[in-house]
């Protein structure tokens, strides 16, 4: 007869082969060895010399996603073929822009719902597919929104998306009025302790209380990294922007709304 430890340690060692392919997949490589770029490049300058430097924005019209047919003022552009960015989604209008980042193998769609309902709020709002620059083409949705006429710009990303736009707080270019990480990393994320002390935006991070990549635990630990940031754990399993489609949408929506109504207030005298 055969012993039932082998087969315990089997099934323990089949799990956790798992739950690792899940954290890769989500959070891919770009999360600690994201091309830095020649946008990268103009960062560090613009740090060196003291100033903030945004490029305009240049860009040809694409397809529309279909999950963004019918929405009126739904526009898709790509920019220059030679940067090798993805198809950037903008709708609504205004000052208050919103930037919104998929997961590691998510796209333009992923956040549909909530770009929607946000540009139906009166935000102007872009979404995008994943480019071969994860943090180019973060920079070039912001620099699209400025484009556009927005003034000030948040941005909001689910698991690796929100663990890059993290990341980037210690870039002078491109610098958000707030950023949300919805379910981010803590494995992957590259913080230290204090890593956003030296930002004076609005912060704020969201998961769920059991989420296998990003539990609360995992959320916390990313939080000593982030000390001003606002932290919500709702219940659940639910990852990134799943958990704006469960059944604690409501409490998710309204703690972005929060987070986005501290963002944009008028600047105190």
């Amino acid at each position: 007869m055969f012993k039932r430890e082998p087969r315990r340690a089997l099934a323990m060692t089949a799990v956790l082969f798992l739950a690792l392919t899940s954290v890769t997949a989500c959070a891919g490589r770009d999360a600690e060895t994201a091309p830095q770029g020649r946008a990268m490049a103009e960062n560090r300058r613009s740090t060196e010399e003291g100033t903030i430097a945004v490029r305009e924005f240049s860009a040809t019209p694409d397809r529309l996603p279909s999950c963004f047919h019918g929405v009126r003022g739904a526009t898709a552009y790509r920019p220059p073929a030679s940067s090798g960015e993805g198809r950037l989604v903008t709708l609504g209008s205004g000052p208050r822009g919103v930037v919104f980042a998929p997961i590691s193998w998510g796209d333009a769609c992923e956040w549909a719902a909530e770009a929607k309902r946000l540009a139906a709020d009166g935000y102007h709002v872009v979404t995008f597919d994943w480019g071969g620059d994860r943090r180019r083409t973060v920079s070039e949705a912001t620099r699209l929104l400025r484009s556009r006429g927005a003034t000030n710009v948040a941005w909001v990303g689910g698991c690796m998306g929100g663990t890059l736009m993290l990341g980037m707080l210690t870039d002078r270019t491109d610098r958000p009025a707030g950023v949300a990480g919805i379910s981010p990393l803590a494995s992957l994320g590259g913080y230290s302790a204090g890593n956003g002390t030296s930002y004076d935006g609005e912060l704020l991070l969201l998961g769920t209380a059991d989420d296998p990549l990003s539990d609360e635990g995992r959320l916390r630990e990313v939080a000593h990294s982030f000390p001003k940031a606002e932290v919500t754990v709702l219940p659940g399993t639910l990852h990134a922007a799943e958990i704006f489609a469960g059944p604690h949408g409501a409490k998710a929506r309204r703690s972005l709304d929060g987070f986005l109504g501290r963002t944009f207030a008028p600047a105190r005298s």
